[in-house]
């Protein structure tokens, strides 16, 4: 899966007094209890030096009916509006994935959401691969985070349950 990484500067908006305290990094969800294992992480390529922004992917394990594979991508602004900002971009661009996201052909349909966020938009690939998987994309704005988490697996309880775990940790942790 591609890095999608945007952001910049931007002085409007609201700050956390505790925004020192926090990083991207800080955001990482721990999937250990759904079975994954952390095989990469660190910051997100194509971002800034000054760009807060942290990638982190997983494995799973093997077989029908199993989640094979997340990622998150997690953006910490330094304002809500720079969130705002770039959630309104990125969560547009995955309606329709660039050919090299998810590989040529793989188009997105809409999906329904798993968690409830300060804003968030939900999509899975419109076919299944030949044995079954699909990629479910969440994007979410989470104060003053932007965190879109790719889960590999079937339709079903098991890569929703995924879904759900990686967006409620994100935002437990998000700075308020």
């Amino acid at each position: 899966m591609a890095v999608l990484a945007c952001g910049g500067d931007d002085d409007g908006g609201k700050t956390d007094s505790g925004a020192a305290s926090k990083t991207a990094a800080d955001l990482t969800p721990d999937l250990s209890s759904k079975g994954l294992t952390i095989t990469q992480s660190g910051k997100a390529a194509g971002s800034t030096q000054d760009q807060d922004a942290f990638t982190v992917q997983y494995a799973g394990a093997t077989g029908p009916g199993k989640v094979l594979a997340a990622r998150a991508d997690i953006n910490l602004h330094p304002t809500v509006d720079a969130a705002t900002q770039q959630y309104g971009v990125i969560s547009e661009a995955l309606k329709n994935p660039p050919p090299d996201l998810f590989g040529p052909n793989a188009t997105q349909d809409a999906n329904d959401p798993v968690f409830q966020a300060d804003q968030g938009r939900s999509y899975k690939t419109a076919k299944a691969d030949s044995n079954g998987a699909r990629v479910f994309t969440d994007v979410y704005r989470m104060d003053r985070a932007v965190a879109i988490v790719y889960v590999i697996g079937p339709d079903g309880d098991a890569t929703d349950a995924v879904r759900k775990l990686a967006a409620q940790q994100i935002n437990k942790k998000a700075p308020r």
